[in-house]
């Protein structure tokens, strides 16, 4: 017996052209968002590469740069060492400039999690065999001689820094709106209402000094004095907190106005000095929505302040076991090893710290 075939009806092959068209309708639509997603990240890569061309790039000696390779765990991270020189003309010299603040900045590779690690100005360093504040380290030798003595006296792969003068950090913090800063005492409010008046003239403005103690909005010369002061409880101690709040207080600021990111750069770029290159300059900032900062920290974790030979230093207790901590906070190493050349720097430290009877 033959079986008839039936043809589908008009109406059911006008209903399957139909459905064939709306399921192509949702692809066509994600092809075009796509499309459009993938002009605007190569609009913006493009012009964030032509911005960063402004900033004077400076191009490490890395045979000056001792590179520790002990601690497996350092490949997963990117740290770049953060210098603020205390200069009164605003110029960044390459020798001839102290460090008022060192900050380092690492980052987790695939997380973006950043840890921030103060270094206290006044640490007891080796610099190349001779002992000194680690501040002296970048009037010494530059960029170079700076991270090389943090990385032989911590054990750190250290290849990429920035530096920046006053000027730059006012003009991020009033780009971006200001920032909220508290003041928890009046020495430290009599302190900072001091150097308030002294950032207005080298940095040019007329911003006002506080009333009273307590959180308050901060200008640019204002946010530059409060990480400044240093005679107040807690010395330089406190004198790195509150550069770290300070860098916190912008990189949550520019997180939250991304359209100030244009004129950001345009301001403040020209006044700083980095190692980073356009496209390294370009991808950490295409990854600024990712960041945040975990946790920050200040080197050394267990020291001792006082006079040697007339000069205050910050003696760390011991510069071994301090390094480990410092392992474990930044790259959670657990037992870190020091190498053979931080031993012995750590035990000629040692050995001056006994004779002061810790």
């Amino acid at each position: 017996m033959n079986k008839t075939k039936h043809s589908a009806s008009p109406r059911m092959d006008t209903r399957r052209r139909n459905n064939q068209k709306n399921g192509r309708r949702p692809m066509r639509l994600l092809t075009s968002v796509l499309l459009l997603l993938c002009i605007l990240f190569a609009f913006c890569f493009l012009f964030l590469r032509s911005s960063f061309g402004k900033i004077e790039n400076y191009e490490l000696d890395l045979s000056e740069i001792a590179v520790n390779e002990q601690d497996a765990n350092l490949d997963d991270y990117q740290t770049i060492a953060l210098f603020g020189v205390d200069n009164q003309d605003n110029k960044i010299k390459d020798i001839g400039s102290r460090t008022d603040s060192i900050i380092l900045a690492c980052i987790h590779n695939s997380s973006k999690k950043v840890k921030l690690m103060s270094i206290y100005r006044d640490t007891y360093v080796s610099i190349d065999g001779k002992y000194d504040k680690i501040n002296a380290a970048y009037a010494y030798g530059g960029p170079e001689q700076a991270i090389n003595t943090i990385n032989r006296n911590l054990d750190l792969n250290i290849t990429d820094f920035a530096t920046v003068n006053f000027k730059a950090l006012a003009d991020a913090v009033d780009i971006l709106g200001g920032v909220e800063l508290t003041v928890k005492s009046e020495k430290e409010l009599e302190n900072l209402n001091a150097y308030i008046k002294n950032m207005n003239k080298i940095n040019g403005g007329d911003s006002p000094v506080f009333d009273d103690t307590g959180t308050h909005h901060f200008d640019g010369n204002q946010a530059v004095a409060y990480s400044r002061i240093r005679y107040m409880e807690g010395g330089d101690h406190e004198r790195a907190n509150h550069q770290r709040l300070v860098l916190q207080a912008i990189m949550n600021q520019a997180k939250k106005r991304p359209w100030k990111l244009k004129k950001l750069i345009d301001k403040v770029l020209p006044q700083c000095k980095t190692s980073l290159s356009t496209g390294d300059l370009t991808r950490l900032s295409l990854s600024l929505p990712r960041y945040s900062i975990e946790d920050s920290q200040a080197y050394p974790f267990d020291s001792v302040d006082t006079k040697y030979g007339g000069i205050y230093y910050g003696f760390p207790l011991t510069a071994a076991s301090n390094a480990i901590e410092a392992h474990a906070y930044l790259f959670g190493t657990k037992d870190y090893e020091p190498t053979e050349e931080l031993t012995k720097i750590s035990a000629k430290i040692e050995a001056i710290t006994d004779d002061f009877g810790y």
